[in-house]
């Protein structure tokens, strides 16, 4: 009788034991599981703020590199412009040129 006591009671002990570890593995689980749900949902809060970020970033680089082009177009517009003015200037002295060497060619 003092054995079937003793078997009953490791028993006993056995199976509360179990069901204690069975307990905290499950609570430790749910904690590891809450853990990562929290770095999922910060993980992808952060990407969203940094591709945000890169989105205004490319934005501001598109209107510097709209208004470079616009001033090198409009410097590049003044040099040509100043080109052809002097050229329009120099264009009578050329054709005296051009006629001097006509009228007076070169002989051998």
């Amino acid at each position: 009788m003092e054995i079937a006591k003793f078997i009953l009671a490791a028993l006993g002990t056995f199976i509360s034991v179990l069901a204690f570890s069975f307990a905290v593995f499950q609570y430790w689980r749910k904690k590891q599981e809450e853990r990562i749900d929290n770095f999922k949902k910060a993980l992808g809060t952060s990407l969203d703020t940094e591709r945000d970020e890169r989105k205004k970033e490319i934005d501001r680089l598109s209107q510097k590199v709209d208004r470079l082009e616009g001033m090198i177009l409009q410097h590049f517009e003044q040099r040509l412009s100043t080109i052809e003015g002097t050229l329009k200037g120099m264009k009578p002295t050329l054709e005296a040129i051009q006629q001097w060497f006509i009228n007076n060619p070169i002989r051998r």
